[in-house]
């Protein structure tokens, strides 16, 4: 078998259904403890990140999934309410029919558009229903009320089912997806006709990992089938200039999902024959400033850092980092046992800790 054939033919609703651990779940474990295992993981503004990551890896994909606003900004307090208030009485698909009264009890159908200007009667309701404009004629409210939030419905009503995202956020994700792919230090993830090189995107995996079973999703798995390397890469997008990376790797987790990734990699190697004698290469992060667009760099993972993921390990400033392994073994005991409450040892000390001078000075 080919490494493609380990990529998992699953669209990304159904790999997120998978139920097996990934690289997010044991962040969440290490950053919250073990509730979030069948619960709620906690979660970050990921549009920019996301929007970026299909532009450069999906980019036929982007229409159908995001949408960019012709707004930056929403309406005043008022007219944004009102016009919620409209949207949350539709069921937002544009084209449909809806059924309405005449002025003699008749019922007549009503189409459902994207303009503001074709719900006067509903604009009124609203005003009425919010207790605003009380002193403004009827004409003066749907003119205030249309004037100033039609372009916001319009992005509400056309991006329903989509990624709503905003003109300054969407040019900057442009301008770091062009860049990416054009910049002498990431361009050679996007060439696509190099001979004997595979690079394949959105690589889903199921594979194990210590003998615990582990999913992932890599933004981008080159292959270079003349020297036998594989080299996993996965792109990160933030706020923080390059030089903070680094701190991010910890501080976000992404020494986890280094980890994880490269040793499931390893596995799906070790047990498919076709694959004999490839060998996986350090994990990269490709990193990218939202505040500078124009700047990429890359982070090689090295062989000591890869195996201080795995095992777990203690920054310079004496906070301590669990490893991959003892994450995997928190998640496996936590679903066979259906106990979300405590980890192993905590359950074995009978939930007593003690307070001694390694534990609060690191000593």
């Amino acid at each position: 078998m080919a490494i493609q054939d380990h990529n998992l033919k699953l669209t990304e609703q159904q790999y997120r259904d998978l139920e097996l651990p990934s690289y997010s779940m044991l962040a969440s474990i290490d950053k919250q403890g073990l509730d979030v295992v069948g619960g709620v993981k906690s979660s970050l503004n990921l549009k920019f990140g996301s929007l970026v990551d299909m532009m450069c890896f999906d980019p036929h994909k982007v229409e159908d999934t995001f949408y960019k606003g012709a707004t930056a900004k929403p309406p005043t307090t008022n007219v944004k309410n009102i016009c919620d208030y409209i949207l949350q009485n539709l069921d937002g698909k544009v084209g449909q029919i809806a059924e309405d009264v005449t002025p003699l009890g008749r019922r007549k159908s009503k189409k459902i558009t994207g303009k503001l200007q074709d719900y006067t009667k509903e604009i009124l309701d609203a005003a009425v229903k919010l207790k605003v404009y009380k002193n403004y004629s009827d004409q003066k409210t749907i003119d205030t009320v249309v004037n100033a939030g039609k372009e916001y419905f319009k992005d509400k009503m056309t991006s329903r089912g989509k990624i709503l995202i905003k003109p300054d956020m969407w040019l900057l994700a442009s301008n770091a997806a062009a860049t990416l792919i054009q910049h002498p230090f990431t361009s050679k993830y996007f060439a696509q006709n190099v001979p004997g090189v595979e690079i394949i995107y959105q690589y889903k995996f199921d594979s194990t990992v210590h003998g615990m079973r582990c999913k992932g999703m890599l933004d981008c798995l080159v292959v270079n089938h003349k020297a036998k390397l594989i080299i996993p890469v996965d792109l990160k997008t933030g706020e923080s200039p390059c030089k903070d990376f680094p701190m991010l790797y910890t501080s976000h987790r992404y020494y986890i999902q280094g980890a994880l990734y490269r040793e499931a990699i390893y596995s799906i190697l070790s047990n498919d024959f076709d694959l004999t004698g490839y060998a996986v290469k350090p994990f990269e992060f490709i990193y990218i400033s939202k505040l500078n667009p124009n700047r990429p760099m890359r982070f090689q993972v090295s062989e000591d850092m890869h195996n201080k993921a795995m095992t777990g390990f203690t920054d310079r400033y004496g906070y301590e980092y669990r490893g991959v392994i003892d994450l995997l073994q928190d998640y496996y005991y936590s679903i066979q046992n259906n106990n979300t409450d405590y980890r192993q040892s905590e359950h074995d000390s009978n939930g007593l800790i003690i307070m001694d001078e390694e534990l609060i000075l690191g000593k």
